[in-house]
């Protein structure tokens, strides 16, 4: 780092440190608050994709409170369950850790995440019954317990056995009430449903918050730009102790796979979406609800005019790579020598949380990227975006100033009543460049005008 970038960045933090609120003081931690509470569900041995997508689970630990990381079986996996995997992963972790925490404060240490290492049942993969308890089934009951209110994510890279065995011995233990209230703290990010324990709670429990990433998860390696996701592009940016964790071969494809990845990517405090609203549309996809309890299933974004199911997480392709390429540097590199995410303000907001702007039809909303900064001193890219499909507007405003820091969007009329979504997106020129969001919900008055097409679903 040269002596004047140096001096940026130091002048960057102070400023931060000072004029932030208590929501984000720091750009190089994420408050605690405004992290997921996380339950990761492994088949892992069986298909290696789930290797791979643990490694980025690993350096993403930053961006959550992990609270579990259980084994199970799945479609790839139902012989003996391999928690040695896991903490096989997490030792290499730890031989990175000190280097990491030189880029955010806030990784979790070897031991603490070796911890919450938990195995699943090694029995029918398909049964909830006596004497099918667990180590991670009675593990979830005592997170799920936990005084702390925000709710727990299950990340579900394979089956949800441990979990529904979970719900079932308190659903047999307690009152109607406390089964109640246990499963209103559940939230499910489940990919593929990968055995029968999925439709017994579906059938039996359906007020269970469960996102069923049928097939939209192979919008993270399939379709889009595969240089992105090519052998030659893990032998560039995967390097150091993890890169003999991540196997190169992920089971009918070579190079990045991760199809288990976007459960995680979807929660990350990225300042992209709000986590209860699976319509918003993020990193790990877009949902919207079955018509079935509280299931959501896929959504489809417009490629080339075209639906695409695929194209609600490829479309970030190069965002989330650019960001695991970086994590990757950050196991090497010094601070000087990486790149960091810049921090994103809109409208004098310093937080994460998605800001909802009352509107009027026709009429026009100023919005400011003012305060943004980047802690490594690199320049600023800026472009406001409408994301037509995660609204209910089919009439797209106008933006002036769309790569400016200042932006006016103009409302049409046929808006009224309808909700509208704009994306701030900030890229710093480092390398890898590096992307920061803020979403805006305007919220437009007045009786919805029927509209004369349906957003694709």
């Amino acid at each position: 780092m040269t002596a004047c970038r140096l001096v940026r960045v130091v002048i960057l933090i102070a400023m931060s440190t000072s004029s932030v609120g208590a929501e984000s003081a720091s750009p190089l931690s994420v408050p605690d608050q405004s992290k997921a509470r996380i339950v990761v569900m492994t088949d892992i041995g069986g298909d290696p994709d789930d290797r791979q997508s643990l490694v980025r689970f690993l350096l993403h630990a930053c961006d959550f409170k992990v609270e579990g990381l259980c084994t199970g079986f799945g479609w790839g996996h139902d012989k003996k369950t391999r928690p040695d995997l896991i903490r096989e992963a997490i030792e290499a972790y730890g031989e990175v850790l000190p280097n990491l925490r030189s880029h955010r404060r806030d990784y979790p240490s070897e031991q603490q995440l070796l911890s919450l290492v938990k195995d699943g049942h090694n029995g029918d993969p398909h049964k909830v019954a006596p004497g099918m308890d667990s180590e991670a089934s009675d593990w979830i009951i005592g997170v799920v317990d936990d005084p702390d209110e925000r709710p727990v994510w299950f990340a579900i890279w394979g089956g949800p056995r441990e979990l529904a065995q979970a719900i079932w011995k308190v659903q047999t233990t307690r009152s109607a009430a406390q089964l109640a209230a246990f499963k209103k703290k559940i939230r499910v990010h489940s990919v593929a449903d990968q055995d029968k324990t999925a439709r017994w709670v579906k059938q039996h429990h359906p007020d269970v918050f469960w996102i069923f990433s049928e097939r939209i998860y192979q919008g993270f390696y399939a379709e889009g730009d595969q240089t992105l996701v090519s052998p030659e592009w893990m032998e560039r940016h995967i390097r150091g102790p993890l890169k003999r964790v991540y196997p190169a071969d992920a089971h009918k494809k070579a190079g990045v796979k991760e199809g288990d990845t976007p459960s995680f990517l979807y929660l990350l405090p990225n300042g992209l979406s709000d986590p209860e609203q699976p319509e918003h549309g993020n990193w790990g996809g877009r949902f919207v609800g079955s018509g079935r309890g509280h299931e959501y299933v896929p959504a489809q974004d417009l490629l080339n005019g075209r639906p695409d199911l695929l194209y609600t997480i490829h479309r970030w392709r190069p965002a989330y790579q650019n960001a695991f390429a970086a994590r990757m540097d950050w196991c090497m590199l010094p601070f000087g020598e990486a790149n960091h995410e810049p921090v994103a303000r809109c409208n004098g907001d310093t937080g994460l949380r998605v800001l909802r702007i009352p509107a009027t039809p026709g009429g026009k909303v100023q919005l400011s990227a003012e305060g943004s900064f980047d802690p490594d001193g690199d320049q600023l890219r800026y472009r406001w975006w409408i994301y037509r499909e995660a609204g209910t507007c089919q009439v797209e405003p106008t933006i002036a100033g769309a790569g400016e820091p200042q932006a006016v969007v103009t409302l049409p009329p046929e808006a009224s009543g309808r909700t509208i979504h704009v994306i701030l997106e900030i890229t710093d020129t480092g390398k890898p460049p590096l992307t920061a969001y803020r979403r805006i919900v305007l919220e437009v008055g007045g009786e919805p005008v029927p509209p004369s097409s349906n957003v694709a679903q």
